[in-house]
């Protein structure tokens, strides 16, 4: 091994060493917002899925590093001239010896270095860790259980919890009707208050959590002075003339301290709970609305979706072509698996997958700042819609205007000669989102989702028949082969794609 290269291996291995150790600095930098208070991500999440999360993000950081500096813009030729000018001694070789094949490698590898503790939205690679962050369930399960937590309904919390409750307190200011009052009353903000540090002081007796009641952020020694100082203000309120100033100060002071108990309780049940059903059975003890259409392996109902399509676009053109060439134009036959097959399987893809694709996005981002918690979502339904239309005719604008006619391409015109291909994946779109809030039982009768599936294939199949009739009015008698195998096609596609639209859930057992 020469000295050059030995030397480039140190300098690849000190670049990566630092690559790793700004991707674990960045890893712990992020700040989660729960109410009006940023924390720290790892409280957010069990300590197993935390570090699982931060190794995949430093080894990702440090392998595409080494690729750049290795492969794609190598630091070989720079160090080789440095360490070949040392030698001589001739340091005006070194400078004239600088070029793009040696500068710019070392300007893109600290351009990496940087973007890596660059703290910014427009940063590409934060975008890269935050989807990190979500894939290991961090901070969305934080997230949801702090929404829950806010809104509960205390009469859904039993009377021995209650009688707890009361008999804990240093100053009586609790009376049993105090839970069953409307939300926005003194009363039952402090119940709902009293509730919830019940809950904490439960975890506060116990040595592992205590690196969380230590953190700062979470304001633990804060919260017990508002709270001691709460119960006394509450019961002198109570025996007081009512006195709608001090009323309304007293209201803000309750849903400041519901704000910070609510996030420090979160972070307990998430970083203590063993499984997702051990967090939504805490959740649901507390009056937590828990929300039962939480999706379980999202990337499969992808993945599943796109299987949808490819099959769909094969199947049915080949039976489209079998019945054009046997029954209608058998003087004028088309030809099987032919290669525009897989040209039609990467178009439908992308005006039916990535808009579906886009709703579990959507949808994760939507749920995560809702506060009330409903059995059907219909604004976001039609918003899905929306979203499916304006994606899916775009798409189809760029790929067929690009495609055929790149030298008079201009979007505007484009998109709305293809508006009438963007009507199904809209209508997909919603249907797919609608049934999300629509789960199946796992202990679902198998026969039962079968015909549930073929019914779903035979409905959207013949929608996509009439619609695709429409958009295909305009075709001329020469084209009459090739819109009765879109329309053909479409059946298939269309109806394995509403057969699809089936989903499992992570439900609670009452």
């Amino acid at each position: 091994m020469t000295v050059e290269l030995l030397i480039n291996f140190a300098v690849q291995f000190l670049g990566t060493g630092a690559a790793f150790f700004l991707a674990y600095r960045s890893f712990q930098k992020r700040r989660i917002q729960l109410g009006a208070e940023p924390t720290l991500p790892q409280y957010f999440s069990r300590r197993s899925a935390y570090w699982i999360g931060i190794a995949s993000y430093c080894l990702l950081m440090a392998a595409l590093y080494w690729l750049l500096t290795w492969q794609w813009l190598p630091l070989e030729p720079l160090v080789t001239l440095i360490v070949e000018n040392l030698r001589s001694g001739k340091w005006v070789n070194l400078l004239n010896g600088l070029d793009g094949n040696t500068i710019i490698p070392l300007i893109g590898a600290g351009l990496f270095l940087f973007f890596i503790a660059w703290e910014s939205r427009f940063n590409p690679l934060l975008i890269l860790r935050d989807s990190i962050h979500d894939a290991f369930a961090i901070p969305t399960k934080a997230v949801e259980v702090y929404n829950a937590l806010i809104t509960s309904r205390l009469s859904a919390v039993d009377d021995t919890l209650k009688a707890q409750i009361a008999n804990r307190l240093l100053v009586s200011s609790i009376d049993p009707g105090d839970f069953e009052k409307s939300s926005a009353t003194v009363e039952y903000k402090w119940a709902h208050n009293c509730l919830l540090f019940d809950q904490i002081h439960d975890y506060a007796n116990q040595s592992s959590f205590r690196r969380l009641f230590n953190e700062p952020s979470l304001k633990w020694g804060e919260i017990c002075i508002s709270y001691n100082a709460m119960s006394e203000k509450v019961a002198v309120w109570k025996e007081a003339e009512p006195h709608y100033t001090k009323t309304v100060k007293l209201l803000k002071e309750l849903d400041h301290l519901t704000g910070l108990l609510c996030r420090l309780l979160a972070s307990l049940v998430v970083f203590g709970s063993a499984s997702e059903n051990e967090i939504w059975a805490t959740v649901k003890q507390l009056g937590g609305n828990v929300h039962e259409a939480r999706l379980k392996h999202t990337y499969k109902y992808i993945l599943l979706f796109t299987a949808a399509t490819a099959i769909g676009i094969m199947l049915g053109r080949e039976i489209s072509v079998s019945l054009h060439n046997a029954f209608l134009f058998p003087d004028q036959p088309l030809a099987h698996f032919d290669y525009t097959t897989l040209r039609w399987v990467a178009y439908a893809i992308l005006i039916y997958v990535l808009p579906i694709a886009l709703v579990f996005v959507s949808r994760t981002l939507a749920f995560r700042h809702q506060r009330e918690q409903f059995d059907r979502y219909y604004g976001f339904y039609m918003a899905m819609m929306i979203m499916g239309f304006i994606v899916s005719t775009s798409a189809s604008a760029l790929i067929l205007e690009l495609t055929y006619y790149k030298d008079h391409f201009r979007f505007l015109e484009s998109f709305i000669e293809h508006m009438r291909w963007g009507i199904l994946p809209a209508l997909m779109c919603g249907f797919v989102a609608y049934r999300m809030d629509t789960p199946v039982s796992e202990s679902e009768a198998l026969g039962k989702l079968i015909m549930a599936a073929v019914l779903r294939f035979i409905g959207w199949g013949l929608v996509a028949v009439i619609i695709m009739l429409y958009a295909t009015g305009d075709m001329t008698i020469q084209e009459a082969n090739l819109r009765f195998t879109l329309v053909g096609t479409a059946f298939f596609v269309v109806g394995l794609l509403g057969a699809s639209a089936s989903f499992k859930t992570a439900r609670l057992e009452d």
